[in-house]
Parts: structure tokens; sequence; C-alpha cells
């Protein structure tokens, strides 16, 4: 099921954007983020991944003023977000970035051992 959240970021606190749900995996394809502000803007983006480290996908970008960033730039890419795991963003500074994500929600497999013999998801 595809689906589509946006937040608005008008603080510097980070701000959850989606938790990916218990017995879903996300298939994170688009990113959008807008500064509508009249100001350059840092942004960034993140995987909060359990046990850390998380996963980045933008630290500190440079937004300017009323310009945008598409991820991925070539229209293509997809990452595998597991159960549990929440996509956050922040800004540099207050103002007004738009930040929206779509990925795709698919029912997790079931537990499989893996090629280290291991159990994963």
């Amino acid at each position: 099921m595809l689906y589509t959240k946006n937040v608005n970021l008008t603080t510097t606190a980070v701000t959850e954007i989606l938790k990916i749900p218990q017995g879903y995996i996300g298939h994170w394809n688009m990113l959008f983020v807008s500064n509508l502000h009249n100001s350059t803007n840092d942004i960034s983006i993140f995987i909060d991944k359990t046990p850390d480290p998380d996963a980045y996908i933008f630290l500190e970008k440079t937004v300017a003023s009323k310009d945008y960033i598409f991820f991925p730039p070539a229209g293509n890419g997809v990452i595998v977000i597991p159960p549990g795991e929440t996509i956050k963003a922040n800004a540099g500074s207050a103002g007004n970035v738009e930040v929206i994500v779509t990925l795709d929600l698919v029912y997790a497999p079931f537990t499989f051992n893996g090629i280290n013999h291991t159990n994963a998801t």
C-alpha cells in the first residue's frame, strides 16, 4: 500500500514523520523537502534505529530559500525500513520547511534463517 506523509518544520525540534508499524516493512522511495521560508536553512532527515546508530539520509543539508530537494534525484532507489523504526527530521533553524515522504508499506515476511544462521525479519 503506497502511503504519503508530510510534516511542516517550524522549529529546530526533532520531529517524527512516520513510524513503521509492527507487521510491516517500509519501502521508502521518495523524499521531498521544500524550504518555504525567506532564508536558507539546514535539514537533517534520518531513520531512528533501535539499536543505534541512526541512519542519516541528509545531515545538515543546506536548502536555499524557496528551493527544494527531491530524493532520489534519478527517480529510482528504495530504502527498506524494518518495523518499529521511525523516519525523523529537524531543521537547523526555525523557519518553514515542508517534508514529504512516500513509501510502500508491505506485510513483513515470516521470520527466516539468514545466511549467517541468525533469525531475521
